[in-house]
């Protein structure tokens, strides 16, 4: 009887041992769970501060604009309906393919008798070997200083500069109101698209402009 009872005992222990091991085993299993799930939440969280550091730093920069009402006419349109013109500009045609020479284009807005307070103008190369180089103001006092412009454009083929002025003294009908320098590679023609997108009066009111450029003169 004896024996029996000590032999059923040493069983017990004999199973205590390992189910007190089972439960540690599966303690730490359950820790080492929870740690890597918190270590992939911070990874997560972590990655998604990335992408949007990433998507801000990525986002591309405003381009300088005038405030117009939008209750006037838009500014009369050059040769198409978005307001688009080509103008080629004759350049001499016995220099070298690699020569480089350096111009000045003029621009000018003509608002007719309105004064001009306003203005945005594009500038685009159609002929290659063109690179902008340097902006300068116009003729009349109040557009005398440089208008603004996306520093991008400089050693590029293509610019948008626009200026505006809350002076009283307005420049009206013709007037230069801006000289863009150009670097150019080669002999010949070169072609430009240019686009008058804004013209205006005082208070932002439109008014019709036409725009026009030609090589500025020694």
């Amino acid at each position: 009887m004896n024996v029996a009872i000590d032999n059923q005992i040493r069983c017990e222990r004999r199973w205590r041992l390992p189910l007190a091991w089972m439960v540690l085993i599966i303690f730490d299993l359950c820790l080492v769970a929870l740690v890597c799930a918190q270590d992939d939440v911070g990874r997560a969280i972590d990655k998604s501060k990335t992408v949007d550091a990433v998507i801000e730093n990525q986002a591309p920069a405003s381009q300088p604009a005038v405030a117009v009402r939008d209750d006037q006419p838009a500014a009369a349109s050059l040769d198409n309906a978005e307001g688009l013109s080509v103008v080629q500009l004759e350049g001499p045609n016995e220099v070298k393919a690699d020569a480089v020479r350096f111009e000045a284009i003029d621009v000018f807005v003509d608002s007719g008798n309105q004064p001009l307070a306003a203005y945005q103008v594009e500038l685009a190369s159609k002929t290659p070997g063109v690179e902008i180089v340097g902006i300068e103001g116009g003729e009349h006092a109040a557009f005398a200083e440089p208008p603004y412009y996306d520093s991008k454009a400089m050693n590029n083929n293509r610019v948008i500069i626009a200026a505006f002025t809350t002076g009283e003294n307005l420049p009206a009908g013709r007037s230069r109101v801006a000289r863009i320098h150009v670097q150019l590679k080669g002999p010949g023609v070169k072609e430009y698209e240019t686009k008058l997108s804004v013209s205006a009066t005082t208070d932002g009111k439109r008014v019709p402009a036409e725009l026009s450029i030609a090589k500025a003169k020694a």
